[in-house]
């Protein structure tokens, strides 16, 4: 199986403690405009990265995902998951949750604070982009951890982007990040179109609903201490 450790991931998994992956299409498992169904059909091969990675997959915490900004504070032992309402996740360093975002051409964000170690994932479409929920999701680091923008390290996946899409979705988050104070060499993109390369990624607009999700990952390595 491939560990789906992307190049572009390398900044935060350099960070000994750090499991960030980024699960792209799989092959052989069918699509279906049946999102429940699809995610159903794609779960085991999502709960065998985790335990690739030595992550108990009762351990994920994700989000309902609702095109909104509201972002919320997941840890070890939590509330009913999905999250209802919200679009983000953030927790501290020494959780032993892994955070999990499903995509098919909105934006993944990993957010990672070097000082405190506390993390971030959202999910970043064209509404979440709108309503800027790297704001949102900044707001409560500071508040929360006392993260300093300046510490951050900011991953954006790969998304439709144009000429597939008349919405730059990363550029607006790149610009988001900056305004929080991030520094650009900080900030990396992917610089991948899901709609340019189906046989790597879903694309929901190119496969008209027909399709299947990716999944953002973001924990700690349980082995280690944070």
């Amino acid at each position: 199986m491939s560990d789906y450790k992307p190049a572009y991931l390398d900044r935060l998994n350099d960070v000994p403690e750090n499991f960030a992956r980024f699960i792209t299409r799989i092959p052989g498992v069918p699509t279906t405009t049946d999102r429940v169904a699809v995610i159903a059909a794609l779960t085991p091969t999502h709960e065998e990265v985790l335990r690739e990675g030595g992550i108990d997959p009762k351990m994920l915490r994700r989000a309902q995902q609702v095109h909104g900004n509201k972002v919320a504070l997941v840890g070890d032992i939590g509330c009913h998951y999905p999250v209802e309402g919200v679009d983000g996740l953030i927790c501290g360093a020494k959780a032993d949750c892994c955070l999990g975002i499903y995509v098919a051409d909105c934006a993944a964000v990993w957010i990672y604070d070097t000082a405190t170690g506390s993390r971030a994932l959202l999910h970043s479409g064209k509404m979440g982009t709108q309503q800027n929920i790297v704001a949102e999701a900044m707001h409560k680091m500071r508040k929360i951890f006392g993260t300093a923008p300046a510490n951050c390290i900011a991953v954006i996946s790969p998304c439709i982007r144009p000429p597939h899409y008349e919405v730059d979705i990363p550029t607006a988050i790149k610009a988001q990040l900056l305004e929080e104070g991030l520094t650009s060499e900080n900030i990396i993109d992917s610089e991948l179109d899901t709609a340019a390369d189906l046989e790597t990624f879903y694309s929901y607009r190119i496969e008209k609903g027909n399709t299947g999700r990716m999944l953002a990952l973001f924990g700690r390595m349980p082995e280690t201490e944070a």
